[in-house]
């Protein structure tokens, strides 16, 4: 691998591993330090609900939530992290770098659905200590959504034709 390679490798995998880091240290201080940063947790939602009134516990299930979708992303980019780093060292086509990257294809997949149930969660949650909104229920799968939903599929098979390869090319130096 040349060092431009090398070096940029070094930088996606540096960059993924902050990441993994940085997704639930958002998720923890955005609940803990809701009336700070409340607005942040709803500003793609569509409606503007009134979140001073949610209780400690309603918090907490919002905080899980968060918690949750962040240590499921996290755990897909700490598969692609591992594929960088095999691809650092010359083994692009390990197994480990396949797992890898299937294990985040998999994962981003999952992620949008997770994400619709979240939003869904988010916006029952915060209907509940809305009296305007009281009781709202909004359940969104719309172009992007779709997208999301392409560009997980896309991977998984992206995945899958990397596995292949990596079977052929064991197969070919097998029979050499």
């Amino acid at each position: 691998m040349n060092k431009r390679h090398q070096k940029l490798t070094n930088i996606l995998s540096a960059v993924t591993l902050g990441v993994v880091y940085l997704l639930p240290i958002i998720a923890i201080v955005t609940w803990v330090f809701w009336d700070s940063f409340a607005h942040y947790a709803a500003e793609n939602l569509p409606i503007a609900y009134d979140l001073s009134g949610l209780t400690i516990g309603q918090r907490f299930i919002g905080f899980t939530l968060g918690l949750v979708g962040a240590l499921i992303q996290a755990y897909g980019l700490l598969g692609l992290r591992t594929t960088f780093l095999e691809a650092r060292e010359g083994r692009s086509l390990s197994n480990k770098s396949i797992q890898g990257f299937g294990r985040f294809a998999k994962v981003t997949l999952v992620m949008v659905f997770f994400g619709i149930i979240q939003r869904a969660g988010y916006i029952a949650l915060f209907s509940v200590s809305d009296p305007d909104h009281l009781g709202r229920l909004d359940i969104q799968f719309g172009s992007t959504e779709l997208k999301a939903l392409f560009v997980g599929l896309l991977l998984v098979f992206v995945a899958y034709v990397f596995a292949e390869g990596k079977q052929a090319k064991d197969e070919n130096e097998a029979f050499l």
